[in-house]
């Protein structure tokens, strides 16, 4: 949602008077922010903050001082924050109609005779708080003792602080309500509340500067057994929410989409199920919140019998669907992201009866590196998950990247094979069929010879029955097999639009019962054909879920083509 430019406008100007003095900046737009409401508010942090003489006679219309007076000083301390500091801190901006629509979604929730609370767990400028409280009803002045907010950064906390006292019209929030600290720290706690709501950091646990450290991992296994090291910490706020709520409370958090779905995750969404399960999810499908990973909002609360799913602002209610296994979350996310449902299979077994699956990791790729050379007739070429296209192998038609570099004709040279791996390269050499990962459909190839050398992230599913290579092709070129992936997986992939392709989400994909029209579908060898044939194999009929994936194929002017090595 675009902000006012008369809004941007002022920020820059701010930020380029501020000069490294931010509280004095900051002082300086809570004071004109408050005297436009007719009212007196300082910034206070250890003292009485001084505004920056510099800023206060920046240029700003009086219908924005007005109308988004209580909001700008939390625009402002945004704006004035590092990307280094964004980054290493997980703090994302968050659109005042946005917060609302999610906070709507919350209190709907909650008993209407309720003298509702709320909680901003990682409160930032206030956003939330400012738009729960423009929801509940009665004057902002006997409102804003309910509202409550924590945070680490004791600049956060006193803008907040400020913003909610211009809100109310100079009556200021209790001084116990807001708090510098940890939410997810010991030493910090509140009484039960009936709404935590808020936009938590999103602190990947596989970069390197937003990890936890030692002390914090053992603190959070402790509280949360089975909580892993790699959940990301977002995910963390959600169990420390649930915690903290008041009988009948609701939770409100947003989230990196991969929560629904990543491993890591799992026990994060057992114990939530247990306890204050999610009942309504709210879709970000156009990333309006200031991250760069596609995001969700989940609500939550106890006695959920089914779970509704909303886009949009304001909310829409784009379905609702019972609640999914703990195991994966994602086909809340699917439905939102268009994915069919698929009925009724005619199924014998699943693919992981029938077959080794396995992922390459770092160290294959790495070992690999000494050994690829660029041949046009290699005897065991690189395939990289770019060179997979549904039932075809365009190695040499297409370049590829390998290790930093473009290759054409990318082939291996066995005898430089790094020793670690070499045993784990000729264990693959043998009849299978590759798939490609962070693709909008499985994207899969025989390679019925066992020549072709899997470059990681390309998963390797070898048949124990080398006579299955080409019925286990088809398996994956097939509408069915990419929708139930895609319930089970989105949200993790790279992009929206992607699939996660993993080793053990294969394996679960079942097997079509018709064994006549399974071979039919082996021999059809274009894409289209195959994909209807084990439609039949599996006894299903859904022109609309053949629509689905015939739009999601990638564009190429040869794929409808027999596979080639």
């Amino acid at each position: 949602m675009a902000r006012d430019p008369r809004v941007d406008a002022y920020l820059i100007d701010v930020v380029e008077a501020a000069q490294g003095d931010d509280a004095g900046a900051l002082a300086a737009v809570v004071s004109r922010a408050a005297e436009a409401r007719g009212v007196h508010v300082d910034l206070v942090l250890d003292r009485v903050v001084e505004p920056m003489a510099e800023v206060l006679p920046i240029r700003v219309d009086d219908e924005v001082l007005v109308a988004l007076g209580p909001w700008l000083p939390g625009f402002v301390r945004e704006a004035l924050l590092s990307a280094d500091r964004r980054r290493q801190h997980g703090v994302h901006h968050t659109d005042p109609a946005l917060a609302s629509t999610v906070c709507g979604l919350a209190l709907d929730l909650i008993p209407a005779q309720r003298e509702t609370t709320v909680l901003d767990p990682a409160v930032g400028g206030g956003v939330f708080l400012l738009a729960a409280g423009g929801l509940l009803p009665g004057a902002p002045s006997e409102i804003v003792g309910r509202l409550h907010g924590c945070d680490i950064d004791p600049l956060a906390t006193a803008v907040t602080r400020a913003a909610l006292t211009i809100w109310s019209g100079g009556v200021p929030p209790p001084e116990e309500n807001l708090v510098v600290g940890d939410f997810l720290g010991a030493d910090t706690s509140f009484e039960p509340v009936d709404l935590i709501v808020g936009n938590p950091p999103f602190l990947s646990q596989l970069k390197g500067e937003t990890t936890r450290g030692r002390d914090e991992r053992q603190r959070l296994a402790e509280r949360w057994p089975r909580v892993g090291r790699y959940v990301d910490t977002a995910a963390a706020f959600m169990l420390a929410a649930a915690d903290g709520l008041a009988s009948a409370g609701v939770w409100a958090l947003v989230q990196p989409d991969s929560v629904l779905g990543a491993s890591d995750a799992e026990p994060v969404r057992e114990r939530l199920d247990a306890t204050v399960p999610v009942e309504r999810v709210w879709v970000d499908d156009q990333r309006r919140f200031d991250a760069s990973v596609d995001t969700v909002a989940l609500i939550g609360r106890r006695g959920r019998t089914a779970v509704s799913i909303h886009g949009g602002i304001p909310a829409e209610t784009l379905g609702t669907i019972d609640p999914p296994s703990t195991q994966s979350w994602a086909p809340l996310l699917a439905v939102a992201r268009g994915v069919p449902v698929v009925g009724d299979l005619r199924t014998a077994g699943q693919l992981g009866d029938i077959a080794d699956i396995t992922a390459g990791f770092r160290d294959q790729f790495y070992g690999l590196r000494d050994a690829v050379i660029e041949d046009e007739s290699a005897a065991f070429p690189l395939i990289t998950s770019g060179l997979i296209d549904p039932l075809t192998n365009r190695w040499g038609e297409t370049a590829c990247r390998y290790d930093k570099r473009s290759w054409s004709h990318p082939g291996v040279v066995l005898d430089r094979v790094a020793p670690e791996i070499r045993a784990w390269v000729d264990a693959r050499l043998r009849p299978k069929v590759l798939v490609a990962s962070q693709t909008p459909t499985i994207e899969a190839v025989a390679d019925p010879e066992g020549v072709l050398v899997p470059c990681t992230p390309v998963v390797s599913v070898q048949p124990h029955d080398p006579a299955d290579v080409v019925r286990i092709a088809a398996l994956l070129t097939c509408p069915i097999t990419t929708a139930l992936l895609a319930q089970a997986s989105t949200g993790t992939a790279l992009s929206a639009d992607s699939l996660r392709v993993s080793a053990s989400r294969l394996a679960d994909l079942p097997l079509p019962g018709d064994r006549h029209a399974w071979d039919e579908a082996a021999r059809a060898g274009d894409v289209a054909p195959t994909g209807a044939a084990m439609q039949r194999a599996f006894g299903v009929d859904d022109p609309g879920l053949m629509d689905w994936w015939t739009a999601r194929q990638p564009r190429r002017p040869n794929l409808s083509r027999s596979p080639r090595r």
